[in-house]
């Protein structure tokens, strides 16, 4: 049932319903129901398109492949190099970040980079 508990999470933290959600994206409440009832069910591929769009997530976020709700093509470098050493954790320290930083400096100057 992940990719409609996600769905149901996301329309709550914009105030709407997730009838409200399908009827603004074109996606019959029957179609929501269905998702509700059966826990392994996932929308068609132009569905899920459409409520990524609408939730700016990445789809692999809605069907529960992932925990980071930006698609990657969307991260920031600082984003991305998160995602790359800490799996996308978005509470990584200021201090280990800024451990970070220091020890890619250290390899520049290391390989005059």
């Amino acid at each position: 049932m992940l990719f409609f508990s996600r769905f149901e999470e996301l329309a709550l933290e914009k105030g709407m319903s997730t009838s409200a959600v399908a009827t603004k994206l074109g996606i019959a409440k029957t179609t929501v129901t269905y998702w509700r009832q059966n826990p392994s069910a996932a929308p068609k591929t132009e569905q899920l398109l459409k409520i990524a769009g609408f939730f700016h997530v990445s789809t692999d976020y809605l069907l529960g492949n992932t925990d980071i709700r930006t698609a990657p093509a969307t991260l920031s470098p600082e984003e991305a190099a998160k995602v790359a050493l800490f799996g996308g954790s978005e509470e990584v320290s200021e201090q280990a970040w800024k451990e970070v930083e220091n020890f890619v400096e250290y390899i520049k100057q290391k390989y005059n980079m």
